[in-house]
C-alpha cells in the first residue's frame, strides 16, 4: 500500500533551514520506524524539528505517533549524541539536503512520499535539473549492451542527467556511459553512503568517478543502514521521482525495474520501454510495458522529441558496405542481435577462414563488436 505524506503546502515550507534544525531531523530519521509518513505528522504538528525531537510522550501522541514508537523514540533519544552524529557525517564527507532547502530537487518534491531528508556525496545544487531514469536487468545481454548506449548517449549529449541505482547490469552501464562522457549522473542507493554499508562494493570506484564528474550518490537512509531488500523497493520511487521519465532497458516480468516503472506511472511521469526479441526473457518486461501503454523507444529521438529537446549532432551511420565483398556480405547479415560465427558462415555460405579474417578486420575498424564466445554484432 502506498504511504501517504502530507502535501507540500501542509509541510509549511521553510527555506534556508539552519543546520541545527537539520541535525534534529537527522536525529529522528536515524530510526527506521520514522519514515516520510511519521516525519510528516511531526512536522505538521510541531513545525519545528528541535521541538519535535525534544517533545514529551503526550505531545508525541497528539502528533499521531503510536505508543510503541513513542517508547522506541524516547529510548533512542536517551542514548543518541547529536554532535557525534554530525561528526560521523563529516568524517564520511556526507551532506544532508532537507525538503526545506532551496536546492532540494523540485520534481522529487512533487511526489506524495518524498523523503524529508536526502544524504549525499558530490553535488546536489541543481533543483530544476532535467533528469531521466534509466534502469533494467542485472543480467544484461549483448542486445542490451548494444542498444543502451545507442539510445541513451544522445540524451546525455543533449544535456539530460541519467539517474539510476548503480546496480549491476543496465544501471551501472548507463552510469559508466555518463562518466565516460564526463557528464553528471546521479546514483540512488538503497542503504547508507558510508563505505561499510555501500552496495554493491564492486562499484565503489564507479561511485567515486561519479562524484569526481560533478555527479552525486544519494540515499534517504542514514549512515550504517545495511542494503536491505525492502530499502531497494523504497529507493525506486526516488529514482523515478527525480526524473521527467523512466527508460526501461531489458528486464524480466518480476524485475525490480518494473517497480520503478509503476512508481513513475503513479507519480504521473512517462515510462519509455525499449522493445526486444520476443523469445528473450529479458525483453518480456519492456515488451509487456509497451502492451500496457508505455511509450515504445527505438531511437533516441522518440524521447528527445517527446521532451522538445534537440539532439546533439552525431556522426552519420555507416552504411552496411565493407571495404570488400566479403565484409559487405557479413555486415549486411549482422544486426544488433548476437550471431555466433558458425551461423554467420552458414547463412552467408562464405569460407570459414574468410569469415574469420574479415571479422577480425571489421572489429579493428569498429564496424563489428566481438561479444566473446564467438558472438558478433554490428558496431555503432
Amino acid at each position: 500500500m502506498a504511504r501517504h505524506v502530507p502535501e507540500r503546502s501542509e509541510w509549511y515550507m521553510v527555506y534556508n533551514t539552519k543546520m541545527d534544525q537539520d541535525i534534529y531531523l537527522h536525529g529522528i530519521n536515524l530510526l527506521p520506524q520514522f519514515g516520510p509518513t511519521r516525519l510528516g505528522r511531526l512536522w505538521k504538528y510541531f513545525g519545528d524539528w528541535e521541538k519535535a525531537y525534544k517533545a514529551g510522550p503526550a505531545e508525541l501522541a497528539e502528533a499521531g505517533i503510536e505508543p510503541e514508537n513513542i517508547n522506541i523514540f524516547l529510548a533512542h533519544r536517551q542514548k543518541t549524541n547529536l554532535e557525534q552524529e554530525l561528526q560521523k557525517l563529516e568524517q564520511e564527507h556526507v551532506k544532508m539536503l532537507t525538503f526545506q532547502n532551496l536546492n532540494y530537487p523540485k520534481l522529487l518534491l512533487k511526489i506524495h512520499d518524498y523523503p524529508p531528508v536526502l544524504y549525499y556525496k558530490g553535488r546536489m545544487d541543481i533543483p530544476d535539473e532535467l533528469c531521466m531514469a534509466v534502469v533494467g536487468t542485472r543480467k544484461i545481454t549483448g542486445y542490451g549492451r548494444t542498444v543502451g548506449p545507442i539510445l541513451i548517449q544522445p540524451l546525455i549529449e543533449a544535456g539530460m542527467t541519467v539517474v539510476s541505482g548503480l546496480a549491476y547490469g543496465v544501471d551501472s552501464q548507463m552510469q559508466r556511459l555518463a562518466v565516460k562522457a564526463r557528464r553528471r549522473t546521479i546514483a540512488v542507493l538503497g542503504g547508507g553512503l558510508d563505505d561499510a554499508s555501500f552496495y554493491p562494493k564492486q562499484h565503489l570506484f564507479l561511485a567515486q568517478e561519479i562524484i569526481s564528474n560533478q555527479g552525486a550518490i544519494i540515499s534517504e537512509h542514514p549512515l550504517g543502514t545495511p542494503p536491505l531488500k525492502q530499502n531497494f523497493v523504497l529507493r525506486n520511487r526516488i529514482i523515478s521521482g527525480l526524473c521527467v521519465g523512466t527508460v526501461i532497458i531489458e528486464c524480466g516480468l518480476k524485475s525490480g525495474s518494473l517497480i520503478t516503472a509503476r512508481a513513475a506511472l503513479d507519480q504521473g511521469r512517462t515510462v519509455y520501454a525499449v522493445p526486444g526479441p520476443i523469445m528473450n526473457e529479458m525483453s518480456m518486461g519492456p515488451n509487456n510495458l509497451i502492451k500496457l501503454g508505455a511509450r515504445l523507444v527505438t531511437e533516441p529521438e522518440d524521447i528527445l522529441d517527446d521532451l522538445n529537446l534537440k539532439a546533439a549532432k552525431r556522426k552519420p551511420k555507416l552504411p552496411a558496405i565493407g571495404d570488400n565483398e566479403v565484409e559487405t556480405i557479413i555486415l549486411q547479415q549482422l544486426g544488433f542481435e548476437p550471431m555466433i560465427i558458425d551461423n554467420i558462415i552458414k547463412q552467408t555460405s562464405l569460407d570459414a577462414a574468410d569469415v574469420s579474417a574479415a571479422l577480425t578486420f571489421l572489429e579493428i575498424k569498429g564496424r563489428v563488436k566481438n561479444l566473446g564466445a564467438q558472438q558478433y554484432i554490428r558496431g555503432k
